[in-house]
């Protein structure tokens, strides 16, 4: 059975997260890495003047990059926080001429917009890691809002990419502090919970579950990524690559997007991007 989702608990959790929810890519090279290949999947499907429904919207990191594109953008996330700090950075980078609306909302719940609104709906973040046990209806929500042959862009939190980077590197010194059936739990379900979770309660998917998922709904997928492969613990290699060439940092780029699109690598980092058409 799986976790029962809280929408007050996620709203209270992102409301003080603040801005960290705006600085995280900028972090380390993996985050950069991670920014860099979830903007690659906005920049190949979404164009100039389409309508899009950017849900879970955050602080918005991905909102400016749909403005410059030239998208029209109804923004939307389940904290009134990172709404307000959404407006402040989209108005700073001079776009705020993009947005139709910014709304508090919930994805689990989207009836306020009638359906095929949208030419294409944007859902990075992870959100539909966080609606546990409601997932299967907030992708069906997020799919109804979608005009027939348009697309879904969606990105997950990663189990076994989450697990190997976090969990694997501090083992011992987790199972000292939670417990190892708490670590089992964890690993067997994808589930973060409790006090191993730090506050931060989501739903890791395997890419097995997340296809499984998709296939029993209207759409096709169009496409699927790991956000990062290569760049996780080469930290201070790639800093030097950053800041002295880059040429080569253009070069790794591109090498990321063509192995994260591996059948492999699917898995192997700490989030999954999928592309759905809907049908």
């Amino acid at each position: 059975m799986s976790m029962k989702y809280d929408p007050a608990y996620i709203s209270h959790y992102y409301d003080h997260y603040g801005e960290q929810e705006w600085n995280r890519f900028d972090l380390n090279p993996t985050n950069k890495v991670n920014f860099h290949i979830h903007l690659h999947y906005l920049q190949s499907f979404i164009r100039a003047h389409d309508f899009v429904l950017e849900a879970g919207a955050g602080a918005g990191r991905f909102t400016v990059e749909l403005g410059k594109i030239g998208a029209n953008i109804v923004v939307g996330d389940i904290s009134r926080k990172q709404l307000d700090i959404n407006e402040t950075k989209v108005h700073e980078a001079g776009l705020s001429g993009k947005i139709i609306g910014r709304e508090q909302l919930d994805i689990v719940d989207l009836s306020r917009f009638q359906s095929e609104s949208f030419d294409k709906v944007v859902c990075y973040g992870g959100a539909l890691s966080y609606v546990f046990d409601q997932a299967d209806h907030a992708l069906n929500e997020l799919l109804r809002v979608t005009k027939k042959g348009g697309y879904l862009l969606l990105s997950v939190m990663s189990a076994l990419g989450t697990t190997r980077r976090h969990l694997i590197a501090e083992l011992s010194n987790h199972i000292a502090h939670y417990g190892k059936e708490s670590i089992h739990k964890v690993i067997k379900t994808g589930e973060l919970l409790g006090n191993v979770a730090n506050g931060h309660h989501c739903k890791m998917y395997r890419w097995r579950e997340l296809e499984a998922m998709l296939n029993t709904h209207e759409c096709s997928i169009a496409a699927s990524s790991a956000a990062n492969f290569l760049s996780p613990e080469h930290e201070h290699g790639l800093h030097e690559i950053m800041n002295q060439s880059p040429e080569l940092w253009e070069q790794f780029l591109q090498w990321e997007i063509d192995y994260c699109k591996e059948p492999g690598a699917l898995d192997g980092r700490t989030h999954i991007i999928v592309v759905v058409k809907r049908e």
